[in-house]
């Protein structure tokens, strides 16, 4: 086409044609980073979930193989560290031996981490080490993080947790999200099976915010073993501290729907009708599948 001949009615007409295919063009290539929402059959965010990880063992070595396995086969856009990032006392110059070796690969490809401090993390300087730590993707010792259809919301559960300022916080960034998952991350269980056992303050402290603001999943670490409840007042709530810790015996209670005491992690995948979540062991075999649905009731996957 020869542009010297149109007139500057046609030629502004053809460059906005042109600028608005390409917008266009850009929507479909990366959905999640457009400027305008995104389609609703589009909204899916897929991650991991695994904590007690920093032993900088075999078990852990082996678990994040099966980690960067799962990623091969179905991409990330992320893993969420529940907490014991670095034992035996958090302290950040073993973060080769422990961190960025075993998820060397995940780490190559490009998939963030976004960690929460447990107990062991804060033997040392309380841990601020680790939320200095970029890879580890930490805002602060509390934080929260919008990706796609699910808002994450990352806590301190630690003894020396600041909950007169963390508890108002995260009910006025519950109260303010409009993500149709809601997920809540520490490393101490509420409802467990295991060593531990059911925390009542937690639960006291927690779970009336998670039923108020339709709060799904509550994902921990401390119990090394893998466990998903049953849904609880529209809550699950997800052990994943098989991540490379020794292991610890469990056994189900009743409200289990599996609790097995294995190296593994969770694999998590969110659309607007479920999240389903998926188990595996560090050998790579299935130990778990379940779906809820946005109200926090199990539905078949």
């Amino acid at each position: 086409m020869d542009t010297r001949r149109l007139g500057r009615r046609e030629l502004l007409g053809l460059l906005l044609g042109g600028a608005l295919a390409g917008t266009l063009l850009l929507e479909r290539q990366s959905p999640g980073q457009a400027a305008t929402p995104a389609k609703p059959e589009a909204a899916r965010l897929h991650w991991l979930a695994v904590a007690d990880t920093g032993g900088g063992n075999e078990p852990q070595r082996a678990v994040g193989r099966a980690m960067a396995a799962v990623h091969r086969a179905r991409p990330l856009d992320l893993v969420v560290l529940g907490g014991d990032n670095i034992y035996p006392k958090g302290d950040i110059s073993q973060v080769k031996e422990k961190f960025t070796t075993p998820y060397k690969a995940l780490l190559d490809a490009g998939v963030p981490f976004h960690a929460v401090l447990g107990n062991h993390d804060i033997r040392t300087a309380n841990g601020n080490p680790q939320i200095a730590y970029r890879p580890f993707g930490m805002k602060g010792r509390w934080y929260s993080l919008a990706r796609g259809p699910v808002e994450f919301f990352m806590l301190d559960s630690n003894v020396n947790a600041d909950w007169g300022r963390q508890v108002p916080w995260l009910k006025r960034a519950l109260a303010a999200s409009q993500a149709p998952w809601k997920v809540v991350v520490a490393h101490h269980p509420i409802q467990s099976s295991g060593h531990y056992g059911n925390n009542e303050a937690a639960r006291a402290r927690l779970a009336p915010l998670f039923r108020q603001f339709g709060v799904q999943l509550y994902i921990n670490g401390h119990e090394h073993n893998y466990e998903r409840s049953k849904p609880i007042n529209g809550t699950t709530y997800l052990v994943v501290g098989g991540g490379g810790a020794y292991l610890r015996p469990v056994t189900p209670g009743p409200n289990s729907a599996r609790a097995i005491s294995a190296h593994s992690f969770a694999e998590l995948t969110a659309s607007n009708k479920q999240l389903l979540i998926q188990a595996w062991d560090s050998k790579g075999q299935s130990i778990d599948r379940a779906a809820i649905n946005p109200a926090g009731q199990l539905i078949k996957p």
